[in-house]
C-alpha cells in the first residue's frame, strides 16, 4: 500500500492569506477592547491548554474515542487515569473545541482531537516532541538561553543537541516521528507549490527518510532523484520509496553534508536544515553544494523567512526553539538569507510562497 498522501484541495493562496489577515485583525481589535491586564493574563496561560493538548495525545484519547463516544469513566479505565482528573482535563479541552463534551460526562472527538490521531498527517508526535518531559523542560531554561546565548542542551546536559539525541534513543525515536508528520503535511503542497518536473535530476540533502522525494517522484515520472543523509537517518527510506513505487528512481547516498554532497544535480533541495547551523556552519555547507553544482543548477531552500513587522508569525516563535535547542541555528530574515547565498557563491533568484509558513528560496551560482 502506498504511503503517498492525497493532495490537499486548498483555496487559492491568496484566499488563505486574506483570511488569515482577517483572524489576525479581528483578534488585536478583540485584545484593544478589554483590559490589557487581562489579555496578557489569558496569553499568559495558555500553556495549560498547550500541555494538555500534549497529555490527551501521550494517552491516546483521540484514538480511544475514534470508535465513537465514550463515557469519561471507560476512558479512564482504558487510558489508566483517575476520572475525575481526567475529566476535569477533558472538560477544559472541550471548552476549546477540541473534543466535544455530551451528556453523562461523555465525550467524542472533533476535527481538531482527530489531528492525534495515530494515522497519516497526524501531528500526534510533534505535538508530543515539542510539549513533552523533554522539550518542555528546554523551554523552561528560556531565561537562561537569553541572558547566555547558550542552547538548554548544552547548558542542562553538557553536550551538543544531535549528540543529546544520539544518547537518548527514546527521545530520538519521538523527534523522528515528529519530523516525518511535518513532512507528511507539508510535503503535498510543496508539490503543488513548485514545477519539480522541470529536472532530471534531484538532490535531496538531508532529506531524511525521503518523504519529499517519494511525493515529487510519485507525480513527476519523468524525474530521478539521490536522497542524501546519514545512514542511521536513512535507514526507513528503502522501504518507504519502495511503497511507493518510486525507488527505481531514487538512489540513496550516505554522507555528511559538512564533507561533500553527490555532483551534478539539476536541483538540490534544502529543506529546513539551514535554520540549525550558525552562519558559518550554513556557509560551510552551502559552499560544498556549490562546488558539487553545474553553472545551470538550481538550488532550493525551504525555510521560514522572518518578516519585519510586527504580525504573528510561527517563525518567530519557531526562532525561539532553535535558540533553545540548536547551537546557533535560527529562524532567518529575506536579507539574511541573501547574505548567506552571496557569501557562498550563489544569488537570489525568487521567492516563491505557500499555504505552509514555508518559503521556497530559489538560488543560482554567480
Amino acid at each position: 500500500m502506498s504511503d503517498k498522501p492525497k493532495d490537499k484541495k486548498l483555496p487559492p493562496l491568496f484566499v488563505i492569506k486574506a483570511t488569515i489577515g482577517l483572524r489576525n485583525f479581528l483578534i488585536r481589535i478583540a485584545k484593544k477592547m478589554l483590559p490589557a491586564n487581562f489579555v496578557l493574563l489569558e496569553e499568559a496561560s495558555s500553556f495549560w491548554k498547550a500541555k494538555s493538548i500534549e497529555v490527551a495525545a501521550q494517552l491516546n484519547i483521540p484514538d480511544l474515542l475514534e470508535p465513537g463516544p465514550m463515557p469519561v469513566s471507560k476512558l479512564a479505565e482504558l487510558s489508566q487515569c483517575n476520572e475525575e482528573a481526567l475529566y476535569r482535563m477533558l472538560r477544559a479541552l472541550a471548552g476549546e473545541g477540541i473534543f466535544k463534551e455530551l451528556r453523562g460526562k461523555t465525550f467524542k472527538n472533533t476535527s481538531l482531537s482527530k489531528a492525534l490521531l495515530t494515522k497519516k498527517e497526524s501531528v500526534k508526535y510533534f505535538v508530543m516532541h515539542h510539549l513533552g518531559t523533554n522539550n518542555w523542560d528546554l523551554v523552561g531554561d528560556l531565561f537562561n538561553c537569553v541572558k547566555t546565548g547558550e542552547n538548554a542542551i548544552t547548558h542542562k546536559f553538557h553536550m551538543e543537541p544531535f549528540e543529546f539525541l544520539e544518547k537518548n534513543p527514546e527521545k530520538n525515536v519521538i523527534f523522528n516521528k515528529a519530523m516525518t508528520e511535518t513532512a507528511e503535511l507539508s510535503g503535498s503542497i510543496f508539490v503543488n507549490a513548485y514545477n519539480f518536473g522541470q529536472y532530471k535530476l534531484i538532490v535531496d540533502i538531508g532529506g531524511g527518510q525521503g518523504h519529499l522525494l517519494s511525493q515529487i517522484l510519485s507525480k513527476y515520472k519523468n524525474v530521478e532523484a539521490i536522497l542524501f543523509d546519514q545512514p542511521h537517518v536513512v535507514t526507513e527510506a528503502k522501504e518507504l520509496l519502495k511503497r511507493n513505487g518510486v525507488e527505481s528512481r531514487c538512489n540513496i547516498v550516505v554522507g555528511s553534508f559538512f564533507d561533500r554532497v553527490p555532483a551534478q544535480g539539476d536541483l538540490y533541495i534544502l529543506k529546513n536544515i539551514l535554520h540549525d547551523w550558525d552562519d558559518v556552519r550554513s556557509v560551510e555547507i552551502l559552499k560544498n553544494l556549490h562546488a558539487a553544482m553545474l553553472p545551470e543548477t538550481r538550488l532550493l531552500l525551504i525555510e521560514t523567512i522572518i518578516k519585519p513587522n510586527n504580525k504573528p508569525s510561527f517563525g518567530k516563535f519557531i526562532d525561539l526553539q532553535m535558540l533553545i535547542g540548536t547551537t546557533g541555528g535560527k529562524e532567518r530574515t529575506r536579507e539574511e538569507f541573501e547574505k548567506l547565498l552571496n557569501d557562498s557563491g550563489f544569488k537570489l533568484k525568487r521567492i516563491i510562497e505557500n499555504a505552509t509558513p514555508f518559503s521556497f528560496i530559489e538560488a543560482m551560482k554567480l
